[in-house]
């Protein structure tokens, strides 16, 4: 195995991302497994996906590790996603805006978009996941890129993570969520003057 940890951002990453990192680089080498970390940043998030995915093509890496700068996870969730056994695993994660939804989808037919309802504790397959914590063997990414000539371009339905989900159907190839890995969606919610009990006394 040698893995490419892939993290796509527009302008900065999360402190709390940061110390996810920290600990996952440390298991990663106490476990002696071979890896890279590439933070692409930039404007148009769908450009620094494919540039990631190109890296690694072109680097002969065999993983991409899937994050996005505002999450958190644990030490392994390498190992916890290679467990499943399947060529393109999500984790089990919700948005970080209400109501807080699954950002893994049962069905991503055009304009018919179905969220899982229930992650329970089994590994299930979906029809398309967003790309806060996935996991993709490299030679799919390839598969995608031969077919398609792209990985990550949105399409007139699509954003750019499900338009990748869309493209692995298309030929053929399975998508999977182990819900055991539960990964942080990192929320910053406002709090305005007169909404809390401050505690302050007059």
């Amino acid at each position: 195995m040698r893995l490419l940890i892939a993290v796509p951002t527009t302008d900065y990453v999360h402190a709390d991302f940061v110390k996810s990192l920290a600990k996952l680089q440390a298991y990663l080498g106490r476990m002696r497994i071979p890896y890279d970390v590439e933070i692409q940043s930039g404007t148009l998030v769908y450009i620094a996906r494919n540039r990631l995915a190109n890296k690694a093509i072109n680097e002969e890496y065999t993983h991409v590790l899937w994050l996005d700068s505002d999450m958190t996870f644990t030490e392994h969730v390498v190992e916890d996603l290679m467990d499943c056994g399947k060529e393109m695993v999500c984790g089990a994660f919700v948005s970080r805006r209400p109501p807080y939804g699954p950002c893994i989808y049962s069905s991503i037919k055009k304009n018919e978009i179905e969220k899982v309802k229930d992650f329970g504790m089994k590994p299930f397959r979906v029809d398309g996941c967003g790309f806060a914590c996935v996991l993709t063997a490299v030679d799919l990414l390839q598969a995608v890129t031969q077919k398609f000539g792209t990985t990550f371009q949105p399409t007139e339905y699509y954003g750019e993570d499900l338009a990748f989900c869309w493209r692995v159907g298309q030929i053929g190839r399975e998508i999977w969520c182990e819900p055991t890995v539960r990964p942080g969606h990192i929320a910053h919610v406002p709090v305005y003057a007169g909404q809390q009990n401050m505690g302050m006394t007059e």
